[in-house]
């Protein structure tokens, strides 16, 4: 089976990127697969990461006009567009595809459009809830392009979609409850140390890019809070991103710089994870928290917003963690502190944690999506039968 995942450009290894990573290593190795990965610019990040998956650059250079403004930026980006719609339907019908998955934006209005001899299955992967592009602005002048884009993409070119895959049962019972061709498949664990967290050590940690809708500010709020009554206690950072000046100053301006740090990227979350006892995230919408589901993989237990998405489907309240809500920093810090202080609800609750991650490995989660792509191909060679397609 030929299977090519369609992504956008890689600078640096976001969520999205490990998680697609993770699923091609896996796919590949399954005999009779070929991967391959498209990339629009950057594949060197890439290729350091992939095992049996080959790297393919459309050279479309998509930004190169944002520094000029809304509208030639906009401009600009219909023009690689259509550039890139041709570099694509070149390059895949080269390879011959029987699959292949838009786990990217750029790429996702036109993929399944594309004229391949092959007539591969088009599928398309959403790694955030539909109104993520929304809830990112606050402005009414700010939220007006991606209002067009929202409209333009989920009332018309998803319909042009084989299938969509969601990540959790909360978002298909959403918008997609009425739709036959919406499936969940939740992302695999892709930082897997195959260590387990002691549950001793004083530190709680958290990790993702530092961005305004993950909310980090407000963390550090919170653990000014808990470093009054827990001054041994330290809390990690974990990630870069366009806030980091802003929470270095932050933590500077509350004297939290023996409390709080932030500490940059690492491929090895999984290990940094498992030094800690506690995992701590305040994000203010997140469609599955990839990062929750890596601190459980350690066994420890993880105190999160009750945000929108699906982290509720994640988190299981009382039993792996506390759901808090929304925006309550004095409720968060009274369930960080309750952890803390009991050692035991502690270790319980991270064991609970482990016990439910084994449900999210990589091989049981590869299994599901080879199922699906089986299920799809024979769907539509059927189909080719009957002269339907």
């Amino acid at each position: 089976m030929n299977i090519v995942y369609c992504t956008d450009i890689v600078y640096e290894l976001s969520g999205v990127d490990v998680t697609t990573i993770t699923k091609a290593n896996a796919l590949a190795n399954i005999p009779g697969n070929r991967v391959w990965i498209v990339v629009t610019d950057n594949p060197r990040s890439l290729e350091l990461q992939l095992r049996n998956v080959s790297v393919i650059k459309a050279d479309v250079h998509y930004y190169t006009n944002d520094d000029k403004g809304p509208l030639a930026a906009l401009w600009d980006i219909f023009q690689k567009r259509k550039i890139h719609q041709r570099q694509l339907e070149s390059l895949l019908e080269g390879i011959n595809p029987d699959v292949v998955i838009a786990s990217g934006v750029l790429m996702k209005y036109f993929l399944p459009s594309l004229k391949l001899s092959s007539r591969p299955v088009f599928i398309r992967e959403l790694h955030s809830n539909r109104n993520y592009s929304l809830q990112s602005v606050s402005s009414w002048k700010g939220k007006l392009i991606p209002l067009v884009g929202y409209i333009y993409d989920y009332y018309w070119k998803i319909r042009q979609y084989d299938q969509i895959v969601v990540l959790t049962e909360n978002e298909k019972q959403g918008w997609w409850k009425y739709w036959k061709k919406v499936v969940v498949i939740p992302n695999p664990i892709t930082h897997w140390s195959g260590r387990v967290s002691e549950g001793t050590a004083k530190v709680a940690i958290t990790g993702g890019r530092l961005a305004k809708m993950k909310n980090f500010s407000g963390l550090i709020n919170i653990w000014s809070k808990v470093a009054q009554r827990h001054p041994d206690w330290t809390l990690q950072i974990w990630g870069v991103g366009e806030t980091q000046k802003e929470l270095e100053s932050q933590i500077k301006e509350k004297n939290l710089s023996e409390h709080v740090f932030l500490n940059g990227y690492t491929e090895e979350m999984g290990i940094e994870m498992s030094k800690a006892s506690l995992f701590v995230f305040t994000s203010l919408s997140e469609s599955f928290s990839l990062v929750t589901l890596e601190a459980m993989s350690v066994g420890i237990p993880a105190v999160v917003y009750n945000c929108p998405g699906g982290i509720r489907y994640v988190v299981k309240d009382n039993v792996t963690g506390f759901l808090v809500p929304m925006n309550d920093e004095d409720a968060f810090v009274e369930k960080v502190c309750a952890l803390i202080e009991n050692e035991e609800l502690r270790k319980k609750m991270g064991q609970a944690a482990l016990n439910a991650s084994e449900q999210y490995g990589i091989d049981k989660i590869t299994h599901r999506w080879m199922d699906l792509f089986q299920e799809l191909m024979a769907k539509k060679t059927k189909q080719r039968k009957n002269g339907d397609v």
